[in-house]
């Protein structure tokens, strides 16, 4: 069986059975992203540990193969990570995650999942104040 049959065999698996899909009963905070290009919607909830480590991920909406699967993929790779790691995560991981090419018309499709973690993030900053912005107090 050739690797990019596999790769395809295993994005169509992540697709029907993916995981972390669904809500949480309980999420520190929640992001929606809609894709307008295909009409991909995708709602991202993050549990955080008093640590500030993902203690618990979710996703829900409904889009195409690819974006569920680049989400069911993402969401595992994320959990267990703290935001201050997250922050650093290139946005090409949901791609290679999927590990079958992803024409240039899909690549907003996989990295929908990527896009509302960002939010998250900005999210997080805002609240806490630790974001780019932040005035030194050196200064």
């Amino acid at each position: 069986m050739e690797i990019d049959t596999l790769y395809r065999q295993e994005l169509l698996e992540h697709y029907r059975n993916p995981q972390n899909f669904g809500k949480l009963k309980k999420a520190t905070y929640c992001a929606y992203r809609v894709n307008p290009l295909c009409g991909d919607e995708m709602d991202l909830e993050v549990l955080l540990d008093r640590n500030g480590k993902i203690e618990d991920i979710a996703f829900s909406g409904q889009g195409c193969a690819i974006s569920i699967a680049s989400a069911s993929h993402f969401t595992e790779y994320l959990r267990g990570k703290s935001l201050a790691r997250v922050k650093r995560v290139d946005r090409e991981i949901p791609l290679r995650l999927l590990g079958a090419s992803v024409g240039a018309p899909r690549r907003k499709c996989a990295l929908l999942v990527y896009d509302a973690l960002q939010d998250l993030v900005k999210l997080h900053d805002k609240k806490t104040g630790t974001g780019k912005n932040r005035r030194n107090p050196r200064s």
